[in-house]
């Protein structure tokens, strides 16, 4: 039970930092952005989807990161990171009309809504991904 609560906070402060960031233009989102950001080093640590049915992009995505000592955290679902950055259409709050995937975002700065607790809870763990 205390697992899922964690991984439950996890994903809810991941899912605020990955919010507020794009909010303020620090998001990069897809195979380009997310390849550019790496490479020049702005990216603070990259979400990586599992099912991503692609093998050449995580490979690409993965080793970039690892060659510029770059963080992935990896989260199961490709649909959840498209709902957080809003490229899936929903009807009302709850009932979803078409879910779109997103296999990869970096997080190139955090947002300033983002709370000193949060910020060190995602600093801790990336430092330990």
């Amino acid at each position: 039970m205390a697992e899922v609560e964690q991984l439950s906070e996890e994903l809810t402060t991941l899912k605020r930092v990955v919010q507020t960031s794009l909010h303020r233009g620090q998001l990069a989102k897809g195979v380009h952005e997310v390849c550019k950001a790496i490479e020049s080093k702005q990216a603070k640590f990259v979400v990586l989807a599992d099912d991503c049915t692609e093998d050449t992009y995580k490979k690409l995505v993965i080793a970039l990161a690892k060659q510029f000592q770059i963080p992935v955290w990896k989260v199961e679902k490709g649909a959840l990171l498209g709902e957080w950055i809003g490229i899936s259409k929903f009807l009302t709050k709850t009932k979803k009309i078409k879910s779109r995937k997103c296999s990869s975002v970096a997080v190139k700065d955090f947002a300033i809504e983002v709370s000193e607790n949060e910020k060190q809870f995602v600093e801790d763990k990336i430092k330990a991904l």
